[in-house]
């Protein structure tokens, strides 16, 4: 059977365009465990959408070749105004 692991998404940065202001919905170091659907479902389904494919590599022990840590990811969101920029961190096996 394959491995899976427990994927959590942190926020690691906000940005906003200078006049702007950065996204209301997060707070910088805030963490939500992907393996629960209650934390899944507090993530804009925008962002959220791009975070899939990296945690289904992530999920099922893959690595991107880009990342200098095998264990983690940084994803920015698709909001060109106020960028979101999630970090992926794979824990524990399911």
């Amino acid at each position: 059977m394959t491995k899976r692991y427990n994927i959590i998404a942190k926020i690691s940065e906000l940005r906003s365009e200078p006049s702007g202001n950065p996204c209301s919905m997060y707070q910088l170091g805030t963490e939500f465990d992907l393996s629960k659907p209650e934390e899944r479902v507090k993530i804009c389904r925008w962002a959220y959408n791009s975070l899939l494919p990296f945690i289904a590599v992530l999920e099922f022990g893959g690595a991107l070749p880009w990342e200098p840590d095998p264990e983690r990811a940084f994803v920015a969101c698709p909001d060109p105004h106020n960028v979101v920029v999630f970090e992926l961190i794979r824990k524990e096996e399911v």
